[in-house]
């Protein structure tokens, strides 16, 4: 069980403190990673046997990282981590591939269990680990076949230096078949019957790099550079290698030319293309060939050719009848991007030999990740423009307001992010037409999402199961939308989609819920955000049963404000449920400049009677006044929740408990807590009408259900 290699992906610190240390004294290398796309350059960049995944990430959540690992590369394991999970949640990162699921807090004795269990099927099904995989020709590692002017440039440079003296330092992109270069000039270069030896340098730490390379602190054993070793010496990733170890590089390079034919060859590769960019002078000038293997999206005309190699392959060594790619799935593949270069191309046939079940592999059989790229929502927007000249107009002018938006609107910044000055920066701003909504004289407002994704966690109010929440930013006219992280199925927060009133607002269509929804959408109708993805485990977290820390996660990620306009909802009647008497429940909401709320309620004594009025100024408004107002609720009230199966938890401390006589659990925020709270919930059930309201709204003793009756009122006589 030594000598894997594991990546820990987690954005909790603490998480990955603890794991490390612990795996790295098993005697594994470690990564790291705190979000999906940093996973996902790792995997493509190294070798990589097990990664331990927090389903719970910003941006690229666990789910959607876990399918596009298993993408890339399905021989690699996957443990999931969470520490708000559910049984669906476990059984949807099975279905796609996991190969166990912990659940946070776990024991190292828990880890290494499942380490245990991997090991054991790898050595069942006869792969071992990706850092000591031998190098061979035998098409393990990335082809470098095809007809295209580039790779027939690069062999006849490869056989050229295999057949000449010096060394030879490789660059190119990640997968673009570096180590499979380095066995083509082992095998010309005279030394075939020689060894080849590989070390990477990012898995050593300095003073193991040294030790291998130059013997020191090894008593008795001599380095690979300075032993007499015959052969090829390949050294991947040497611009990792210690920047004040580049002399002494450069120098035992030298010295090695000196030994002649029979001696040590260098063959060096770096993971970055710009060899005086990521090495000293000296060292990269003490490689005598320099090859550049170029990226397959350059190479396009060689994809065909290499899917078919790698089918044919990959159908012999399944015993299965041989495939082909449709028309339009060979399309989408010679356009995709391939980002993981050969090696993702080789992982994608194998996969699909696998899972298709037909001789045809369709465009629908192609990952998500695929099919995206093709993005046929632009193709439609393509028919907007009538020319070349227009169609480029607009994207020049939707590059500037992305970095501009990017930046601030800080013009300096913006001309030295896209390198042009500033004064050409002003110059484009005006020819496009770009207003900033921070200077528009009229006041119009402007749609809004987050500046980055964010997570949060905590417990469901009813159900007590441990949930959370990932917050996604999304384009202009997206809207607020809840996804589900196990299915992803998605809820438009509107009111057509609730269903129950009944202590909290829930919204449910046929897939998917989105239970205690109103807290988070109260925050987002006081920050005014209009477009957001929330994925959900079924129910938005309670936290401390208030909306404090809504507000903190949302200026914790900053406001993007985005190329759209956002207007409200301007009302041009009254609109009235219940009886107006003055005792009995009822909603008045009327035509005003502003949005604002009276609200009064009158309970048996602790809470008795308690009247508010809040006018929503801005968003500190609502966080010093009405965000801290916890959610309230009787003892008679937590036996009839739990005879409905909710309130299993077991916690009462994010709420405030109410007796006959005394409130039992905490000190209240505001003398007035119970009905600023109320406020907080119509805030909330009001926005399930997708943006914000201009009205004044004077209400007594309603609740959920009024405030939905109300929003489906407005909804349907106002024709929105």
């Amino acid at each position: 069980m030594k000598n894997l290699t594991i990546l820990l992906v987690d954005d909790e610190p603490s998480i990955v403190n603890s794991l490390r240390g612990s795996l790295e004294d098993e005697g594994h290398i470690l990564l790291t990673a705190s979000d999906g796309t940093r996973a996902l350059e790792i995997v493509q960049s190294h070798p990589v046997d097990i990664i331990f995944l927090d389903i719970w990430l910003p941006g690229m959540d666990g789910i959607q990282t876990l399918k596009a690992v298993r993408d890339f590369d399905s021989a690699i394991e996957v443990v999931m981590m969470t520490g708000h999970g559910t049984v669906n949640t476990a059984v949807q990162a099975v279905k796609h591939g996991a190969f166990d699921f912990l659940e946070k807090p776990f024991s190292f004795d828990a880890v290494v269990d499942v380490i245990r269990k991997i090991k054991e099927k790898q050595q069942v099904s006869g792969k071992g680990s990706a850092g000591s995989k031998a190098a061979d020709s035998s098409g393990e590692l990335p082809d470098l076949s095809g007809e295209s002017d580039a790779i027939l440039r690069v062999m006849d440079q490869i056989k050229s230096a295999a057949s000449g003296t010096g060394h030879i330092l490789l660059l190119g992109e990640i997968g673009t078949g570096k180590e499979h270069a380095a066995q083509l000039i082992h095998s010309g270069a005279g030394f075939k019957k020689k060894t080849f030896t590989k070390i990477n340098c990012a898995f050593l730490t300095p003073a193991e790099l040294e030790a291998k390379l130059f013997g020191e602190n090894q008593p008795g054993r001599q380095g690979l550079l300075t032993g007499g070793l015959s052969g090829v010496l390949f050294l991947q990733a040497l611009d990792t290698a210690p920047p004040d170890m580049h002399k002494r590089l450069a120098d035992q390079l030298g010295q090695l030319l000196q030994t002649g034919e029979g001696g040590l060859r260098v063959v060096a590769a770096t993971i970055k293309t710009a060899p005086y960019g990521v090495l000293k002078k000296a060292l990269a000038e003490s490689f005598q060939h320099t090859i550049l293997l170029p990226p397959l999206r350059e190479r396009r005309s060689d994809i065909p050719v290499m899917l078919n190699s790698f089918l044919a392959r990959f159908c012999r060594e399944y015993g299965c009848r041989e495939k082909h790619f449709a028309d339009e799935a060979l399309e989408l593949l010679v356009n995709y991007d391939w980002p993981g270069n050969v090696k993702e191309l080789k992982n994608l046939t194998e996969k699909m030999i696998v899972s298709v079940p037909t001789i045809t592999i369709s465009a629908q059989d192609l990952p998500s990740t695929i099919r995206e790229e093709a993005h046929p929502v632009f193709s439609r927007s393509y028919e907007h423009f009538s020319s070349m000249a227009e169609a480029e107009v607009a994207w020049r002018k939707n590059y500037l307001l992305h970095h501009l938006r990017k930046n601030d609107r800080n013009l300096s910044r913006t001309a030295a992010a896209i390198h042009i000055r500033e004064k050409e920066l002003k110059k484009l701003i005006k020819e496009y037409g770009i207003a900033f909504a921070k200077e528009n004289p009229s006041g119009k407002r402007f749609q809004r999402t987050l500046k980055r994704a964010m997570v949060v966690s905590g417990q469901g109010l009813h159900s007590g199961d441990k949930t959370g929440l990932i917050l996604t930013p999304l384009p202009p006219g997206s809207g607020i939308v809840f996804g589900n992280i196990s299915s992803e199925d998605t809820i438009p927060a509107s009111i057509e989609y609730v269903v129950s009133t009944d202590y909290s607002t829930c919204l449910q269509n046929t897939n998917s819920t989105a239970r205690t929804i109103e807290h988070c959408l109260a925050t987002l109708h006081s920050y005014r955000i209009t477009n957001l993805m929330i994925k959900i485990n079924n129910e938005v977290p309670i936290m401390d049963g208030s909306a404090v820390d809504f507000c903190k996660m949302i200026e914790d990620a900053g406001i993007e404000e985005q190329d759209a306009p956002a207007d409200d909802i301007v009302l041009t009647e009254k609109f009235v449920i219940g009886d107006v008497d003055g005792s009995k429940k009822y909603m008045i909401v009327e035509p005003a400049e502003r949005f604002s709320i009276h609200y009064m309620l009158q309970y048996p004594k602790p809470v008795g009677r308690q009247e508010y009025t809040f006018i929503m100024n801005d968003e500190e408004s609502f966080k010093k006044e009405i965000a801290p107002a916890r959610t309230f609720g009787f003892l008679r009230d937590i036996e009839a929740l739990q005879e409905r199966g909710l309130a299993s938890g077991g916690k009462l401390n994010n709420f405030i408990l109410i007796d006959n006589e005394k409130i039992v659990n905490t000190e209240l925020r505001f003398p007035d807590e119970f009905v600023r709270h109320k406020i907080l919930d119509m805030i909330g059930d009001f926005y399930l009408l997708g943006r914000p309201i201009r009205a004044r709204i004077t209400a007594n003793m309603t609740g959920h259900t009024d405030n939905t009756t109300m929003v489906r009122m407005i909804r349907d006589r106002m024709h929105l």
